[in-house]
């Protein structure tokens, strides 16, 4: 992606909302059965609207764990979409 903008084709989607624009891609992941069970028992409790809302927020802490472990170790740029 340059300078914000996601290049053409490939996948991408553009969410305007508010005056806030996010790009998103979608990505598979095979998750055990387990853990989606035990997301979905956090949806359905309200902590989130959907899989990909909870999904985003665990990538977020994710990163932001690694980024307060080592800041050198990732560009600002993984931290778009923070909230």
């Amino acid at each position: 992606m340059k300078n914000g903008n996601p290049p053409p084709g490939g996948g991408y989607y553009t969410t305007r909302r508010n005056g806030y624009v996010s790009t998103t891609k979608v990505v598979s992941v095979k998750l055990p059965v387990a853990l989606i069970t035990a997301l979905d028992e956090l949806i359905s409790r309200g902590y989130f609207q959907n899989r990909s809302d909870a999904i985003r927020e665990a990538i977020r802490r994710l990163l932001s764990n690694y980024q307060n472990y080592n800041s050198n170790m990732l560009d600002q740029r993984f931290f778009v979409g923070f909230r």
